[in-house]
């Protein structure tokens, strides 16, 4: 029998085949809670045979079937490319001999001799129809009202199904994401740590050489600079072997943690070499806090070397002090530096986000230490503000939770 090749076209059906791809059903293997519905939809219509099809570009593809084993058909002998056009509507033909639609449909004319047919649209929520549930019947027959409204639930309840299944599919797709982001940072930290590692431990070695050969040409000044090399490279050295450590264990650790800060603080001045015209001091009665010393150690690091760089005055004033509440542990790094611009302020914790001014050594900043520390006091559900005034210094201000 020879087949009409022209068939109706919905006027989105670029979008909608775009829909129906992303759901990714076509082809796939038989699932029982989609057969329990269109066995459900038989029932509930009392006909014998039901369908949940889906229509591709150029043919009608059965995802369930229930009275009639069918995989798929041509597009143009499909009788639910009809029923897509108006996806809001219930299709209902009691009669197919008797439209002109169906009329010389092969499905009709031919086995399995089909008469009645209803279908409901399987409709996202931009409103493109994917495919249909459909009924059949080789007989006359109808729906009455409750049918109709069963019909319109189990096509909304396919399309529930098929959101869930889209969206475990992302979840996965990120999780694989994730995984091969997390493997390539472990990668880089290895890498990155070894290429640090090496001249470091070479800066170590030729200080402490150099002190030793030269011991008796050197005045205690001099000395006292080759020993603080000698022990910030050490120190850098363990620093880096704590970042890779957390960077391998940081998905794995569930653990408290918890880091003295005071403790903390007086290593990151250990290892900055302090100009003559910079003096710290730390006022307060320090404790420990939940969080691991390494990420601490990063925060008051960026803090402590930005309040040396940016400070421009003959003598420059570092204080770190420390208050609490019920809630919140508070460390204030102050500095009489050279201030910040009001309308800068809100830029600075920015990734990225540079303020257009050079530091004491003609530097300028890469805008990724502010936005490191923010993102680790963040992360321990904790917060940092910054209040500035140009030419006055400024107050970073981080707040940690209190543990029990």
């Amino acid at each position: 029998m020879s087949v009409n090749k022209s068939y109706p076209i919905p006027v989105n059906e670029k979008k909608r085949l775009k829909a129906l791809y992303d759901y990714n059903i076509l082809d796939t293997i038989p699932e029982k809670e989609y057969d329990g519905i269109t066995k459900i939809a038989a029932q509930i219509c009392n006909v014998p045979v039901s369908f949940l099809s889906f229509i591709d570009k150029d043919r009608q593809w059965y995802k369930s079937y229930f009275g009639v084993e069918l995989h798929e058909i041509p597009r143009e002998i499909s009788l639910c490319t009809h029923a897509i056009l108006n996806p809001d509507v219930l299709l209902v033909v009691p009669d197919m001999r008797l439209d002109e639609r169906f009329a010389n449909n092969p499905l009709v004319k031919g086995e399995p001799h089909a008469v009645f047919y209803a279908s409901a649209s399987l409709v996202t929520s931009e409103g493109d129809a994917l495919g249909t549930i459909c009924v059949l019947d080789a007989k006359v027959n109808n729906l009455n009202d409750d049918q109709k409204d069963a019909l319109r639930c189990l096509a909304d309840q396919v399309m529930t199904r098929l959101e869930l299944r889209r969206k475990v599919k992302e979840l996965n797709n990120i999780q694989k994401q994730l995984k091969k982001a997390n493997s390539e940072l472990k990668d880089f930290a290895s890498i990155a740590s070894h290429d640090m590692k090496t001249p470091l431990a070479n800066i170590s070695l030729v200080s402490k050489s150099f002190r030793i050969r030269y011991k008796e040409q050197l005045d205690e000044y001099a000395s006292g600079y080759l020993t603080l090399i000698d022990s910030s490279a050490k120190e850098l050295l363990v620093f880096i072997d704590d970042i890779l450590t957390k960077s391998i264990k940081a998905q794995k650790n569930n653990a408290t943690v918890h880091a003295d800060s005071y403790d903390v603080i007086n290593k990151v001045i250990r290892l900055i070499a302090l100009p003559d015209d910079i003096e710290i001091k730390i006022t307060g009665s320090f404790p420990k806090v939940k969080i691991d010393k390494t990420s601490l150690q990063q925060v008051f690091q960026n803090l402590i070397t930005n309040a040396i760089k940016y400070n421009d005055k003959e003598k420059g004033m570092i204080n770190i002090s420390y208050s609490c509440d019920k809630s919140y542990h508070y460390f204030d790094v102050t500095d009489n530096g050279s201030g910040i611009d009001k309308e800068e302020l809100c830029k600075i914790f920015d990734k990225r986000k540079t303020l257009e001014k050079t530091d004491r050594y003609g530097n300028k900043g890469t805008g990724l230490g502010l936005a490191t520390v923010k993102d680790i006091v963040e992360s321990t559900g904790g917060k940092i503000s910054v209040a500035s005034e140009k030419y006055a210094g400024s107050v970073f201000k981080i707040a940690l939770p209190v543990t029990c």
